[in-house]
């Protein structure tokens, strides 16, 4: 599982754009609200005792006689967590979703930001190492690649590993969970942004290749059975659930001040990040 090399080569020098998101960890290329030691000056302020003289600016006390302290923004990094789902009903969509996943990453190692990749392993979503630099892109990929399948997302565990830090947490998943979706308010309180991506299967956004009449279909996450009459009404009455759901996610993440994007494992990603992420402001 690898993303396409030309598309990566597109994206080199894109940046996702974070609505709420601050550059609060490491040295980066973003300019952050801290200020500090840096190279790109934002104001003055008076000289306190115990300053580092070496920041005093000459040009304004020759001519004020004032004694002021130059002020630098630090460019710091993004903290963006990508969140992969492989619970079971994402394992015919996993190869897609983890392109999707590699190409976020990628474009957040390319951008300078810190990026980290939370996939199940061993029953429990695990996070993996801090990476940034595109030189790290392989260790990314793999972590991604080498995935395991897993329960339904708990991200208790990231939620506590991310206080005080202002991240962006994108999430891959086809958000069939319930519990998933009762997390974001978790999410908001911790201060984090998340960009919700929602993957179907063709069979997902429209049934109507089922055929019709009596057939017995089963939960993949609790390999419950049950048999259904599949005709003109209830296939109706599934596409009405369906856009239900997904305008009630989409009313939940627009609440946030986030973004939630629904795909299907059949179009293309060159158009899905080139065209609508970028139509959106969700990449530069």
């Amino acid at each position: 599982m690898r993303p396409n090399p030309a598309l990566l080569e597109q994206l080199m020098t894109a940046k996702l754009v974070p609505s709420l998101a601050q550059p609060s960890v490491g040295t980066g290329e973003r300019r952050s609200r801290t200020k500090g030691p840096g190279i790109e000056f934002i104001d003055h302020r008076p000289y306190q005792p115990g300053d580092d003289t070496r920041h005093l600016d000459a040009y304004v006390m020759a001519r004020s006689g004032e004694a002021v302290i130059r002020e630098y923004a630090l460019m710091r990094q993004v903290p963006i967590t990508i969140v992969l789902d492989t619970s079971a009903s994402m394992a015919e969509k996993r190869d897609v979703a983890g392109q999707i996943a590699q190409v976020f990453g990628f474009v957040g190692l390319a951008a300078g930001d810190r990026v980290q990749v939370a996939a199940p392993r061993g029953g429990a979503l695990h996070l993996g190492p801090r990476l940034q630099g595109t030189q790290r892109a392989e260790i990314l990929f793999d972590e991604i690649a080498t995935a395991e399948a897993g329960p339904a997302l708990d991200l208790t565990p990231l939620l506590r590993a991310a206080q005080s830090q202002r991240g962006l947490m994108i999430i891959i998943s086809d958000w069939w969970d319930e519990g998933l979706a009762a997390q974001l308010p978790l999410a908001a309180a911790a201060g984090q942004e998340v960009l919700g991506i929602q993957l179907l299967a063709p069979i997902e956004r429209d049934p109507t290749a089922l055929g019709q009449g009596v057939m017995t279909l089963e939960d993949q996450e609790s390999g419950a059975e049950i048999d259904v009459r599949l005709d003109s009404a209830t296939l109706s009455a599934y596409t009405r659930a369906v856009t239900s759901w997904q305008q009630d996610l989409g009313q939940t993440f627009r609440r946030f001040s986030w973004h939630f994007l629904t795909l299907g494992t059949e179009d293309p990603l060159d158009d899905f990040f080139l065209r609508r992420c970028r139509g959106l402001g969700i990449l530069t």
